[in-house]
């Protein structure tokens, strides 16, 4: 191959990858329960939709108190979530508009507030 050829190859190369779209950000998450209280179910959902999806907790149980998880709520392009945690006498507290592509670990209080990190 001659020189010019392979810049020209190299040069084609370069520009379709630059016009590549970024991969889908993840929404995973690690979860810790400062509550008190077992946490039951947890949901995650756009923070524009007006629907919870199902438990991401699912059969995996509950997480303790003084416990935490890693939450697997998919690939996604969406950045802003609300997640919905339940105790089993079906309390819950609404966590709105995390921004899980900068967010990886939610501490969820007693009070009902949370910090992120």
């Amino acid at each position: 191959m001659t020189k010019s050829l392979r810049i020209f190859v190299l040069t084609v190369a370069l520009m379709l990858a630059a016009s590549v779209p970024a991969l889908a950000e993840t929404v995973d998450f690690v979860l810790v329960n400062n509550t008190g209280s077992a946490i039951f179910n947890v949901y995650i959902a756009p923070s524009e939709s007006d629907q919870w999806g199902e438990d991401v907790l699912g059969d995996s149980g509950t997480i303790s108190a003084g416990e935490s998880h890693t939450m697997r709520g998919g690939d996604s392009d969406v950045r802003y979530w609300d997640i919905r945690v339940v105790f089993d006498n079906e309390v819950y507290y609404d966590l709105q508009n995390i921004d899980l592509f900068t967010v990886s670990r939610i501490i969820v209080n007693a009070d009902g507030t949370y910090n992120y990190q």
